[in-house]
């Protein structure tokens, strides 16, 4: 009796335990999104992931599904700027921070940035400062640098140097995968803990203690999920020396010794004409 008393009492206990949930998250994108979400989900298994990507997507129409949302899960990718005209990176700025504001400092934004050639020659490097500086404030805000991956050769695109190879994709989704990741371990000691309050222990008071000096606040660092590498500089010994135009540091001593050559010459020639002269 007792024994059955006992598993209906741990069947009960198991049964009330809430199971862990699954992270989760909001894919918006445009058509790199649509190329990224297949790898993407495969990278992220145990997710609860749901995606509304598809091509010709502007910022303005991404963000707007965003702003629909009744809430949010725990974390966002967006894959949007590509579609935008070069020229209007203020109001880039503006719909990045807005996501942010949506967002609030606990969930992660994960933002890919923008590679693709100038667009009635203007280029996108605007929009890519953007990103920079916005996460330069935002300890919340992951920086996928597309860019610099493919100007390192470290991603594939396609012959119109917008859209990616399907190894490319691979690549994207990885850096996606690897900014989740590092976005939560930055803002998982903001999330929120229930602490038991603590037993109350009759003591002497306590002498004062000196106030500690309080440290300036840092700005959060951008998180980067890569950067390209800056080119070694050359050795000094391989430099080539300046060169001044004129070339009179090293001709001097020539110059000197002709000059010296034709004096010695000259002298002899004027003594051979007075002998022959007497």
């Amino acid at each position: 009796m007792r024994r059955t008393a006992l598993v209906a009492l741990l069947t009960f206990a198991c049964a009330a335990a809430p199971a862990a949930a699954a992270p989760s998250l909001l894919h918006v994108g445009d058509s790199l999104g649509v190329g990224s979400d297949p790898p993407l989900r495969r990278l992220l298994p145990g997710w609860s992931i749901t995606s509304d990507v598809l091509k010709n997507r502007t910022t303005a129409v991404g963000v707007a599904i965003i702003d629909r949302q009744s809430s949010l899960p725990d974390s966002l990718v967006v894959e949007l700027g590509t579609n935008d005209s070069p020229d209007q990176s203020d109001r880039f700025a503006g719909y990045v921070r807005h996501v942010l504001a949506l967002a609030g400092p606990n969930r992660c934004v994960v933002w890919v940035n923008v590679h693709r050639p100038p667009f009635n020659g203007v280029s996108y490097a605007a929009f890519n400062r953007v990103l920079d500086q916005i996460a330069a404030t935002s300890s919340n805000l992951a920086v996928v640098d597309w860019n610099g991956m493919v100007d390192a050769g470290r991603a594939e695109v396609a012959g119109d140097g917008v859209h990616s190879t399907p190894a490319g994709y691979q690549t994207r989704a990885t850096a996606i995968a690897q900014a989740l990741q590092g976005c939560q371990s930055a803002t998982s000691s903001t999330g929120s803990h229930t602490i038991a309050p603590a037993k109350k222990r009759h003591r002497s008071a306590p002498k004062p203690r000196a106030k500690p000096k309080r440290k300036p606040a840092t700005k959060p660092k951008a998180i980067k999920v890569y950067t390209p590498a800056a080119a070694k500089p050359t050795p000094a010994a391989a430099r080539a020396e300046p060169d001044d135009g004129g070339g009179s540091g090293s001709a001097l001593p020539f110059i000197l010794g002709a000059l010296a050559v034709l004096a010695l010459g000259s002298g002899g020639y004027l003594l051979a004409r007075r002998r022959r002269a007497n």
